[in-house]
Order: C-alpha cells, then sequence, then structure tokens
C-alpha cells in the first residue's frame, strides 16, 4: 500500500484533528474547569477565570485542547469540554460557533476523505477519495484504487463529478460519472521479458447511497461500473463494489 493512502487511512481513523489555525478566545463566565485529558474521567488540573484568554489547539468528539497562561506566568495544556465553549466570545466580542460534526455541519462541509473496500471483479481492491464539495447537489471526487490479483496488479486513477440527489436528507442515493486510467502491471514472475505494464483510459459511471452516521462520520456503499478503451474491438468492462466511511470537515 502506498505512504500517502496508509497516511489517509490513518486520517479517517483517528478520532483527534488539529484546528486549521490556533484560535484565541476570551472566557466570559466566571471560570472553565480544564481536565488533564479528553474525558470527564480525567482530573481537574486548573481553571481558567473569567476574562482571561485561552488558545484552542485540537478537538476531539466533544472537548478541545486548549493552551493558557497558568501560576507564576508558566503555560499550562489542559482540555475542556465542548459545552465549555459557550462561555468564551472571540477576543472582538463575537460569539464563538464551533462546529461539532452535526448533521447540520454537515450541510455546511468542503471536504469529505472516504476510504472503501470490496471487490474489483473478484479481486480485493481498497480506494482513498479526497472530495471538494462543490455545491450542496455537486461535489468533485479524486480517487485512487488499488487491486492487487494473483496474476497482476491493478491501480485506478479517477476525477468524478457526484451529485446527491437529497441533500438535505440523512440517507441519500447519489450518482457519479468520471474518467481516469487504469495502470495493470503482470505479476513479476508471470512477466518472460521486458516491462508489460499496460495503461489504459477509462470512463467510468457509479450510483451509491450515503448515510449520516455520527458527528462527522458518514457511511457509503456504491456500484462502479468502469470502461476501459483498449486497442481491441471489444472494450474491457470492470465491476468495483465497495463499501466504507467517511469523515467530512
Amino acid at each position: 500500500m502506498p505512504k500517502w493512502l496508509l497516511v489517509l487511512c490513518l486520517m479517517a481513523l483517528l478520532p483527534i484533528s488539529v484546528l486549521a489555525n490556533e484560535l484565541d478566545v476570551v472566557v466570559t463566565q466566571p471560570f472553565i474547569n480544564v481536565h488533564t485529558g479528553p474525558a470527564s474521567e480525567y482530573p481537574i488540573f486548573h481553571v481558567v477565570a473569567k476574562g482571561e484568554v485561552i488558545t484552542l489547539q485540537k478537538s476531539r468528539t466533544g472537548w478541545y485542547q486548549i493552551k493558557a497562561k497558568g501560576p507564576g506566568n508558566t503555560t499550562i495544556e489542559g482540555w475542556i469540554t465542548e459545552e465549555s465553549l459557550s462561555a468564551t466570545a472571540l477576543e472582538d466580542g463575537a460569539p464563538l460557533v464551533a462546529s461539532s460534526g452535526s448533521f447540520e455541519d454537515y450541510q455546511t462541509r468542503n471536504w469529505e476523505v472516504t476510504l472503501m473496500g470490496g471487490v474489483l471483479d473478484n479481486i480485493t481492491a481498497m480506494t482513498a477519495t479526497g472530495t471538494w464539495v462543490w455545491t450542496r447537489n455537486l461535489s468533485v471526487d479524486a480517487s485512487y484504487t488499488q487491486a492487487l490479483g494473483d496474476f497482476s496488479d491493478n491501480k485506478i486513477w479517477s476525477v468524478r463529478l457526484r451529485n446527491t440527489i437529497f441533500p438535505g436528507w440523512r440517507v441519500s442515493p447519489y450518482l457519479a460519472l468520471g474518467t481516469g486510467e487504469i495502470r495493470t502491471q503482470p505479476r513479476a514472475n508471470l512477466v518472460q521479458s521486458g516491462d508489460d505494464l499496460r495503461t489504459t483510459a477509462h470512463y467510468e459511471v457509479g450510483v451509491g447511497v450515503r448515510y449520516y452516521f455520527t458527528r462527522s462520520v458518514l457511511l457509503k456503499a456504491e456500484y462502479r461500473a468502469l470502461l476501459a478503451l483498449t486497442d481491441r474491438d471489444e472494450q474491457e468492462r470492470l465491476d468495483q463494489w465497495v463499501i466504507g466511511a467517511s469523515v467530512f470537515f
């Protein structure tokens, strides 16, 4: 598996996400409790008082890692609950609106990262996809699929336009049209001489369904029909069935 695909897998599985930019906020309520870790079981080791500034660094399900001034001009780092953000405001006094990964946040998302597994013509395949959400209905996918068969290794690059038919529904079907390239490399022990790497263009159509599962996670199932544009009289068709999960931000 390529290293960058492994990184995408880890991104999809890790519950912690680093904020795009650290954000300074002011405590507007009497105090905020700071825990040593992102769970209520972790002890409270510090209290931030009204008027003090804290810096939001990372988010985890229901928790935010913060940095603040400690005793004697020291700096402390800890975790506060998502509910504690209601006791803060931006430095200009504007209220802080934080993404909680809710269905409402899903409606205004900009990006998705998806990891899916399945079969490509009876060969186990893994697909990683990055998505830019253009409008509520339309998205642009860039995906990479790797299928390791007994006789050859297949790598597929695709760019697709995806239409989510009912974007306001938690469960919604979608359609996709795309194009890309298929690279087929025979197994080394089957190649007699030379480099038999075959590269062909392809078109594809996909139909699937996505389900808003919880917080920042979507579940997806999809069928893709790929038409490889070979030099032979008959074009080669590949069928792919996949299921997996996405995270959005």
